[in-house]
This record gives C-alpha cells, structure tokens and sequence, in this order.
C-alpha cells in the first residue's frame, strides 16, 4: 500500500515526541542531581571551632618553698557555624604547654549551641612550677624578668553530636591548638594562632 503525506506526518510526530521526551527526562534527571547535590550539601555537617578569646595571668604566687605558681584564666568561644544544625557538647578537655611539657589541664564544662550560635566558657588553670622543674629558670625569667611575656600552647578536645534539623545525628570531636603568647605586665593575650579540625 502507498503511503500518504499523512503517515509522513504521523511519523514525523512521533520522532519529534520520543525526542521531547528524551530531552525532558534528560532535564528532569539533571534537577533530580542538582537537588540531590545541594541536599546532601546543605544537610552536611559543618564543623564546630573552638578558640580563644582571651588568656590573662590572674595570680602570681610563690608557695614557702619558693616555687612560682601562675593562675590563668582562659575564655574559650565554641561557635557553631552551621545555619541548620545543633552541637551539643559533652565535658571536654583543656590542656597548656610550656616548651612541650604539660603545665596544667582543666575540663571544659558541657553545654548546648544553637545553630549560628557561639557558647563562650572560662576555665581556669593554675600552673605548677613543680611541673616544670626542668623548665624552672625559663618560666621564672619570662614571668619576673623582662621578656614581657609567656609561650604557651593551649590544646582542646570538646565532644559532641551534631543535630541537623532535629533528625540527623552526627557524631563529632572538636580539636583545637592554640599558640599564645601571654603578657605578664598587662592583661590579655599578646597575639594567638589557632588551628581546629572536626573528626565526625
């Protein structure tokens, strides 16, 4: 049988129909990725920080056998940078350094930040001379002598659950190293260089 202009034209529909379809799925796919790409970013888990707003000498004492004990008080500000999500923390863990050897250690008191928040916590610290026996004529020559200033490192470990939405559950520690530079003739920190990582 002849064909007529009529199944020209059925034909010709039908291809231009299977290739919108083609197209249009193809579209549809390419959303679905993109939608998927920006969900999984936006309910991603951003890491916490922990710095140091401020590290002050509060007392400078000398026990009767002549040791040197500093008390320090430090104020750390734990922010939680994610729009979406919670980070409740558990009790952490505050450690300072002098020249390498640990000089005092404190716990960091649990709390609760909102998203975009920041939890602002004081520990304080009191460095034993005792400690740091080897390190005595440094320690006594930078706080009564000239120097002006004590390095120290300041080393955190603050854990906790990130809490997306109300749903998600993520585990995470915050872990933070701060080298300070602490004045002895004024109070306040001299100059820090923080660096954290978040092991979820």
């Amino acid at each position: 049988m002849p064909t007529t202009a009529c199944d020209h034209h059925s034909a010709a529909s039908r291809r231009r129909l299977r290739v919108c379809f083609i197209v249009s799925l193809a579209v549809l796919l390419l959303l679905t990725a993109a939608v998927a790409v920006l969900a999984i970013t936006a309910l991603r888990p951003h890491p916490a920080d922990t710095t140091i707003s401020t590290i002050q000498l509060t007392s400078v004492s000398l026990s009767p056998g002549h040791s040197l004990n500093v008390t320090l008080d430090v104020v750390l500000s734990i922010r939680n940078p994610s729009p979406i999500a919670s980070f409740a923390h558990g009790a952490g863990h505050a450690e300072v350094f002098y020249h390498g050897a640990l000089a005092a250690d404190a716990n960091v008191p649990p709390g609760r930040i909102g998203a975009g928040g920041t939890n602002v916590v004081t520990i304080r610290l009191t460095v034993l001379a005792d400690r740091l026996a080897v390190y005595a004529p440094q320690l006594y020559s930078d706080v009564l002598g000239g120097a002006g200033g004590v390095s120290l490192t300041v080393r955190t470990t603050v854990p906790g659950t990130v809490t997306v939405l109300g749903l998600l559950r993520h585990h995470a520690v915050v872990l933070t190293v701060c080298d300070v530079v602490v004045s002895v003739r004024r109070p306040g920190t001299q100059s820090s260089s923080c660096h954290y990582r978040t092991k979820f």
